[in-house]
């Protein structure tokens, strides 16, 4: 695949989901950019950090900035690996103020690749703290299920992927079980220059689940990352 290919296809991508993030009102176009970091020690410990800028309605307005860190063990290199994150999140009030909020999460990852073919299931527990809420809300749990499939291209180091993830709300203020929140739908197209440094583009839909006449999202992410 040429050099030119790769172009056309990213901008074809890019052109469709922009159209479906536009089609309908009863969607907010989101999108954010994110750079990240990240550098193994021992061959089976990484330490990540990445510093991410969303926006929101219809991409004109500033949504938030999330600074986030990642300790992550290979307990079987290239297959399954356990970790953690916490975020810091400086969220836009609607009274032009920030918030900071703390995201907590505990996750293991698990892949398995077949010729081209990567599946992978990662699961993750996720605790948010919002100090600005009332007591009895500041805390958000939820327990989140992603399934992919990436595919490597011949001759290239492009992998195309999709994905959708489940997010199960728990630890509700209104002492409701634990109960499917939202659906979140992904295609992604990820390119590696060389083993330091790859692009990554993204296409998100969420699909809310816990509520009528729901605002889904539609959201185009571009990150890049380096790894030492």
């Amino acid at each position: 695949m040429s050099v030119a290919n790769i172009k056309k296809s990213i901008f074809l991508f890019l052109s469709v989901m922009v159209s479906l993030g536009t089609m309908a009102e009863d969607h907010d176009f989101t999108s954010n950019l994110e750079v990240g970091l990240s550098k193994k020690f021992f061959k089976r410990l990484e330490l990540g950090l990445a510093e991410e800028v969303a926006f929101k309605n219809n991409s004109t307005d500033f949504d938030k900035f999330v600074t986030k860190t990642d300790l992550s063990f290979a307990v079987v290199r290239k297959v399954f690996k356990v970790g953690v994150n916490y975020y810091l999140i400086g969220k836009m009030h609607k009274d032009d103020y920030i918030n900071l909020n703390h995201r907590f999460m505990g996750y293991t990852n698990l892949k398995f690749s077949a010729h081209r073919f990567t599946f992978a299931w990662r699961s993750r527990y996720q605790k948010t703290y919002s100090p600005e809420k009332k007591v009895h809300k500041q805390w958000k749990d939820y327990w989140r299920n992603k399934l992919s499939v990436s595919f490597k291209t011949p001759k290239i180091k492009l992998y195309p992927s999709v994905g959708a993830e489940l997010f199960l709300r728990a630890n509700d203020y209104t002492e409701k079980p634990l109960y499917a929140s939202k659906l979140r739908y992904s295609a992604a197209l990820k390119y590696e220059f060389n083993r330091s440094n790859s692009l990554k583009l993204e296409f998100q839909y969420d699909d809310r689940l816990d509520t009528k006449n729901a605002v889904n999202s539609v959201n185009i992410g571009l990150g890049y990352h380096y790894s030492f």
